[in-house]
């Protein structure tokens, strides 16, 4: 059977990967304005900007807005302790002291 003015209907498809549904009941807004924000006061610099942004996606996941997928699929980074992060910048300002000796 044919549609209206003799063409044929398709079936249709899923979404292609990137394509998720919006948030309808805006479950991840604040997170996502504050993301927005966090953008214009940093000149549009995202790396500056990370946390907000794998909070956004663990939101869209977690709220079954989008596929889970693992952060570092998406091109985030693991997040390190904070512990462990204060030690490594710590020893890279020494090896970077003890370079300009």
């Amino acid at each position: 059977m044919s549609s209206a003015f003799g063409a044929s209907r398709s079936k249709s498809r899923p979404p292609e990967k990137g394509v998720f549904p919006l948030d309808h009941f805006n479950e991840c807004k604040a997170i996502a304005k504050a993301y927005l924000e966090c953008l214009d006061e940093h000149d549009q610099q995202a790396s500056k900007c990370e946390d907000l942004s794998r909070a956004y996606l663990e939101c869209r996941m977690s709220k079954e807005l989008m596929a889970k997928q693992d952060l570092a699929d998406l091109g985030l980074l693991p997040v390190r302790p904070a512990a462990e992060a204060e030690a490594a910048e710590a020893e890279a300002k020494e090896r970077a002291q003890a370079r300009s000796r």
